[in-house]
């Protein structure tokens, strides 16, 4: 029996099919044409470069999701619904066609055995999925996971696309006499609780089930763009417009734009049309709340309520905009100064979102007008201060940065004299702050011992600008980064060498070489380079199991998790893995400028201290060994205030190497 060719309530089914279709999709291309036209308002930025890796890398996540199962627990639910859709979406335009024009020489998706047979089949699955989705929501939620009437109801919708599915195979086998089919798995068992049905009775119920699936889809389609699963339209553009893509993981710039973004955004009209699709595209599974140290510690930011306010904002005075005067403000009203500063930029929200969401590009934003604006705190208006002045954090004379190499006795290469193969940029911490001097003289002994032809700037060598971007002031971070360059360019050198992950993203992802980029190398990937040629040999060979902790601007933002790794194998320690580690570190709470703020709010537990804690639990590990200057000064302090002092030992890497080199 032909589903349209059935009157229901006195209406022919064509012209009522028609009726409600038009319907749909005429209110469904209204909301998305308003949504569409609010992030035309944003600022432009080209994300159209490179088209064809872009469209790898969507089709990779899109289609393949990795991401999701992050989260082993929903992971495989997730991917079977969401092939679930895939599939039925399909089927479902599929049938609509063929209802819509009745005249078409083809079948219905389910009169095509093997189409059938799959739906059946996925319906099952998406079913059980669903259940262990509604089992977890109600009880295992996890936090931060929103637990509202629209999600519950998208799920409820999505069973009844299923249920009528194997309905309708099942009342379709009863009307036709009971003939059952491998074709039809699932409907051939279900048959049997109808078969007392009569067969015009069966057939009218499975046209009823077609009815049922096509009006839950073209309700779903009306309810779509109003709800949080409005994901499931944005999220593929967003993925494939992902920075990601085409540039570095966590790259700030904006490109092709029209005008001077330095100056941040105060109003959702100044940001640019891709940080505004992050809102639509957010699933509001509070993955990145999930990951992100500030949230765990207390601080008043989750990533995920940014994504949201700043999107619940543009719909509320975008579409309905009220007298100016009353409207609330982005910052201040919406998002408070707090939350903005509480960022570390460690990228653990970016680096698990499933939609590829970019939070610290957006916090970073907002940073900069509050630093355009003067909104700073005193501490960080300090740093800023003495950057601008002294070219470094710490306010001391540029004379000053290589004195460690006299007080140790060292003679190393001026770079601007002599050339060398390895120009070693020290850095702020490793040059200036006692808790690392030593360590930076380990580090150039160490270096020296193994025939390593290396040199420095001496006074001319400023301050990366990593974190002086990301606090959001962009003219001082170009008026370093163009100091900087100029000095290396009277330098004679082939490769940049650094000991600080901070400084080594910067350099090698955030300067413009104008295409003369020299190679650049973080001295775990030169430490193990040494040892691995044989250049670096080994006197003592040393025992017992550490722990490593992978440095967000080495991992997570290149890559790099193996070099210290190996090194650490190589002296001869066992290597012991925290429950957080490699892309799922956890942040000491430094970058970001973190390291030169203050905390005025009452948190739970530093970052650094739930670090210490977290090694400690590991059995028989009593170092904890860092590749980073300003992990050295964060945990340090740590092991002290969470009563681990002679229970933990702090390392840094070279030392480590120093011990078994001399």
């Amino acid at each position: 029996m032909d589903p349209v060719k059935i009157t229901w309530f006195g209406l022919p089914g064509v012209p009522l099919l028609w009726v409600l279709t038009l319907m749909a999709f005429g209110v469904f291309g209204y909301r998305v044409g308003q949504l569409v036209g609010l992030l035309r308002r944003g600022r432009y930025e080209s994300r159209f470069d490179q088209p064809a890796r872009r469209l790898a890398h969507a089709l990779k996540h899109v289609l393949l999701q990795p991401r999701i199962f992050n989260e082993r627990a929903i992971g495989l639910p997730h991917f079977l619904i969401f092939w679930g859709f895939v599939l039925y979406a399909g089927c479902f335009n599929w049938g609509l066609v063929r209802g819509l024009f009745p005249f078409l020489p083809v079948p219905y998706p389910d009169e095509v055995r093997v189409v059938g047979w799959f739906l059946e089949v996925f319906a099952v699955l998406v079913l059980v999925a669903l259940g262990a989705a509604l089992v977890r929501r109600v009880f295992f939620a996890p936090p931060h996971l929103h637990l509202s009437l629209d999600a519950n109801l998208i799920l409820a919708l999505i069973g009844l696309l299923m249920v009528s599915t194997v309905l309708g195979s099942a009342f379709r086998i009863v009307g036709e006499g009971g003939h059952t089919s491998a074709w039809a798995p699932v409907g051939s068992v279900v048959h049997g609780a109808f078969a007392g049905m009569a067969a015009d009775t069966a057939r009218r119920w499975a046209a009823g089930m077609w009815w049922v699936h096509m009006m839950g889809v073209l309700f779903f389609l009306v309810y779509l763009p109003y709800s949080k699963h409005l994901h499931l339209l944005a999220a593929p553009f967003n993925v494939f417009f992902s920075q990601a893509a085409t540039r570095p993981v966590g790259d700030l710039g904006v490109r092709g734009a029209t005008e001077d973004l330095t100056a941040g955004a105060s109003r959702w009209q100044e940001l640019t049309w891709k940080q505004l699709l992050g809102g639509f595209s957010c699933a509001e599974c509070g993955r990145c709340d999930r990951a992100c140290p500030a949230t765990a510690s207390g601080y008043p930011l989750e990533p995920q309520q940014i994504i949201q306010k700043v999107k619940n904002h543009m719909v509320g005075t975008g579409l309905a905009p009220t007298n100016g005067n009353s409207l609330p403000k982005l910052i201040g009203d919406v998002i408070t100064e707090k939350e903005i500063w509480a960022c570390t930029t460690c990228m653990a929200c970016m680096n698990i979102c499933a939609v590829w969401n970019e939070q610290v590009p957006l916090i970073v934003t907002l940073r900069r007008h509050l630093v355009s604006q003067g909104q700073v705190e005193r501490t960080l208006q300090d740093v800023l201060g003495n950057l601008q002045r002294y070219g470094n954090s710490f306010g001391k004379s540029d004379r000053m940065r290589a004195k460690w190499t006299q007080t140790a006795g060292l003679k190393i290469k001026d770079a601007r004299k002599e050339p060398v193969e390895y120009l070693w940029f020290v850095g702020d911490y490793a040059s200036y702050d006692p808790r690392c001097e030593d360590i930076t003289q380990k580090t150039a002994r160490v270096f020296a011992q193994a025939g390593l032809d290396f040199g420095l700037l001496y006074d001319a060598e400023r301050n990366a600008g990593n974190d002086v971007r990301r606090i959001g002031e962009e003219g001082l971070f170009e008026m370093l980064r163009d100091k900087n360059l100029q000095a290396l360019g009277k330098a004679q050198f082939k490769k940049l060498l650094t000991t600080d992950p901070h400084t080594y993203h910067t350099l090698k992802n955030e300067y413009p070489w104008n295409g003369h980029r020299p190679e650049v190398l973080h001295y775990t990937e030169v430490l193990d380079a040494l040892l691995q040629a044989g250049k670096l040999p080994l006197r003592t060979r040393l025992a017992g199991r550490v722990t490593y902790h992978d440095p967000c601007y080495l991992g997570r933002y290149n890559g790099i998790y193996d070099p210290p790794r190996r090194v650490l194998r190589a002296l001869g320690l066992e290597v012991v893995e925290m429950p957080r580690c490699r892309d799922r570190s956890y942040c000491c709470g430094a970058g970001g400028g973190r390291i030169w703020m203050e905390d005025t709010e009452k948190i739970r537990e530093r970052p650094a201290e739930n670090r210490i804690r977290e090694a400690a639990a590991l059995s028989g590990v009593t170092t904890f060994v860092v590749a980073c200057p300003k992990d050295i000064a964060m945990f340090r302090d740590a092991v002290k205030t969470t009563g681990q002092e002679g229970r933990m030992a702090v390392k840094d890497l070279a030392e480590l190497v120093a011990e078994a080199t001399t």
